[in-house]
């Protein structure tokens, strides 16, 4: 990513910064930084009847919170002896990234020489200029620096060979990790049962030339989801046999899942919980007929037409057979097969090929279904389907005015409607979920809003935990959605894509809500992947370098992120507002597990309350080893849709009238917190799902 000079010299400062603090800091302790202490205790088309859609279920009754007279008042900020103290930079927006992720209270008593260590392995930062500090420490006649080696490969730990671990496998090369160095990386002996995500994809390397890793990514279900390398392959295409690939990684899962693994004197069940990839890397692994095929579908028996020059899956009143592990083991279905053996994933004990490999909604909805809409909306569909330039610009206006009112959680803010062939899955997710409802109106003809809202609908249903009892008006929509797909915009469109929406439900029932089987870990840590090459010459052997740099640090413990109860407060103040009877430390921003609360923007500063409120928080405050949120609450909520339901159904509304009077709630009244955008003078306000 380009930065400006700016940044770059802002990180220069910091890093400086960094260096000086460690002689300066009598105690020995990690530097702080000058941010305040952090706390953590289309268009035309045929007429479409929704109203024969099931009717939902009404929502609970919700009890309303009693209005607080507003009192002004002064608070000095204090430190709190109930909560430990802790450093993050807090940038301008919502850039709270820490810039040593791997560090934590234990690194008081490491060195300096491990301190810069970890700073090097942290920073990613090149041995030239790692080199180069040293040699300029050593000078210093007033540093005491005879335990620091001359070279960043003694100081790093760098491995003087690799070449011997790694196995040929054709075309290219491969290297294991290990599943069980990883387990033991970021497991805890309380763990009854270890549950484990594999990601495996194919990961271009540059542009120039067919050079690609694929590599085999990791991470603990039901912990933190900290991606980590199971094993890479690199070469010119892909490797090609599946069953090479893998073979390393069956041997070793099959031992773990029959004797389990062993952390801190504790034996723990591993057990193989998913596989995520995209379809053609699925179809690669499992040796099946790819996306393009006429027996592509890995759940049922279904097969492709051919029609217009392309493989299409019609609609069907009647449901096709479903597949099971049994007849993917004994080949039954002999054309959904590519090979004249199978995956040796089969070996794996008690694993069910066709379940465990889930349909990953980020490729399958966001990257397939989402953008093929859009696509024939600008460009590639029918006539009567496409949208009007001068209401291509209109989106496009639209998209860029509700910009400033994305929050911080979603670090892609919409863009250009024209852009869409370098939208990434995460803009894609964010139209699909949140901003395409809003912009969408009176742009598309309501036809197809009204079809593209029930793909919105039974995503929302899908995604969210509590909304289970939905799943089947969910399962009714997408089934409605694939029908009058075909009708809208023409039979040659519904893709192997759209066929797969009619199985979405079927991991819902098999994992629960869909991000807890998706790509997005994995396609993020794919980045950091990228990263760790700084040369054309021999990737493997750098990134295997650079994971044994990273894992030689003491202070390895992966990336922190709040997944207690317990919030971290930033930012003190004393500018009020308080009320009556809430009187402590006043900050400006509060992170407690996935919600980031910062009154400092509009955008941040929204939550729903327990009692259906939609309240904008002014403070946070924290008194009595309480948490508690003053502001003002929204006194009139209204439809923003009524088809193909009631969108109060889901807590999404217009919001009128903020009101004067203060109210406060404690954090444990706190549900989700909410996206407010202004669109066309109404403030729609709408639940973030992963809060």
């Amino acid at each position: 990513m380009f930065k400006s000079k700016r940044s770059k010299s802002r990180n220069i400062r910091q890093e400086l910064d960094f260096i000086n603090n460690l002689y300066s800091n009598e105690n020995n302790t990690l530097p702080t930084n000058n941010h305040g202490t952090v706390e953590i205790n289309a268009c035309t088309g045929k007429d479409i009847q929704f109203d024969k859609i099931i009717n939902l279920p009404s929502t609970s009754t919700r009890k309303n919170n009693n209005n607080i007279s507003p009192h002004l008042a002064n608070s000095t900020p204090c430190a709190q002896e109930t909560i430990t103290s802790a450093s993050q930079l807090d940038n301008e927006e919502n850039e709270e990234n820490n810039l040593y992720s791997f560090t934590n209270a234990s690194d008081i008593n490491n060195s300096f020489k491990e301190k810069l260590g970890i700073w090097a392995v942290e920073c990613n930062v090149p041995k030239t200029t790692v080199n180069k500090l040293l040699k300029l420490l050593k000078r210093q006649d007033n540093i005491n620096t005879q335990d620091l080696p001359n070279d960043c490969r003694t100081l790093l730990v760098t491995p003087k060979s690799t070449e011997r671990f790694i196995r040929t496998v054709t075309p290219g090369s491969y290297y294991h990790f290990g599943l069980a160095e990883g387990i033991r990386r970021y497991a805890i002996s309380s763990l009854t049962d270890i549950k484990i995500a594999i990601g495996i994809d194919g990961l271009p390397l540059a542009k120039s030339n067919n050079s690609q890793f694929w590599p085999i990514m990791a991470y603990i279900v039901g912990m933190d989801k900290n991606v980590f390398p199971v094993g890479i392959y690199f070469g010119k295409s892909k490797p090609k046999d599946s069953n090479d690939f893998l073979l390393d990684f069956v041997a070793e899962t099959k031992d773990l899942i029959t004797n389990g693994i062993e952390i801190n004197g504790c034996i723990i069940k591993v057990i193989i919980y998913s596989f995520v990839c995209d379809a053609p890397a699925r179809s690669f692994l499992l040796k099946t007929k790819g996306h393009s095929g006429y027996s592509s579908c890995n759940r049922c028996i279904a097969e492709g037409e051919y029609y217009q020059n392309r493989i299409c899956f019609p609609y069907s009143d009647s449901k096709s057979t479903k597949r099971t592990h049994e007849t993917y083991e004994n080949m039954t279905y002999e054309e959904h097969h590519v090979a004249e053996s199978i995956s040796n994933l089969v070996e794996l004990p008690g694993i069910d090929l066709v379940h465990t490999f889930a349909l990953d909604y980020m490729h399958l909805v966001c990257l397939g279904v989402v953008k093929k809409l859009i696509m024939l909306w600008l460009h590639k569909g029918p006539l009567n389907v496409r949208i009007p330039s001068r209401n291509v610009h209109k989106l496009t206006e639209a998209l860029l005015a509700v910009k400033c009112y994305i929050p911080s959680d979603f670090v892609r803010k919409t863009r250009e409607i024209q852009e869409i062939s370098r939208w990434k899955a995460t803009e894609l997710r964010l139209f699909l979920l949140y901003v395409g409802p809003i912009v969408l109106k009176n742009i598309i003809n309501d036809d197809f809003y009204n079809h593209f809202m029930s793909l919105n609908i039974s995503m929302i249903i899908l995604l969210s935990p509590n909304l289970h009892n939905y799943v089947p008006y969910a399962e009714e929509l997408l089934d409605y959605f694939i029908k009058t797909f075909e009708i809208l915009y023409g039979r040659e469109h519904n893709s192997h894509n759209i066929h797969g929406l009619s199985h979405l439900c079927d991991d819902f029932k098999y994992y629960g809500p869909l991000d807890n089987c998706s790509a997005f870990p994995f396609e993020n840590y794919m980045k950091e992947l990228k990263s760790k090459i700084r040369k054309h010459e021999k990737p493997l052997e750098q990134v295997i370098n650079r994971y044994s740099e990273i894992y030689s640090q003491k202070s390895f413990i992966g990336s922190f992120k709040n997944t207690t109860n317990h919030p971290i407060l930033l930012l003190p103040h004393n500018n009020g507002p308080l009320i009556n009877n809430v009187n402590g430390c006043q900050y400006k921003k509060m992170i407690l597990k996935n919600i980031t609360i910062n009154t400092k923007f509009d955008k941040d500063s929204y939550v729903l309350t327990t009692d259906g409120e939609v309240f904008k928080c002014l403070n946070i405050v924290q008194q009595n080893n309480e948490t508690v949120l003053i502001g003002k609450h929204f006194t009139t909520k209204k439809l923003f849709y009524e088809k193909p339901t009631d969108s109060t159904e889901f807590d999404i509304y217009i919001v009128e009238n903020l009101s004067q009077r203060l109210k406060s709630y404690t954090i444990n009244n706190v549900k989700k917190k909410i996206m407010l955008i202004m669109h066309n003078r109404n403030s729609i306000a709408m639940p973030i799902i992963h809060t």
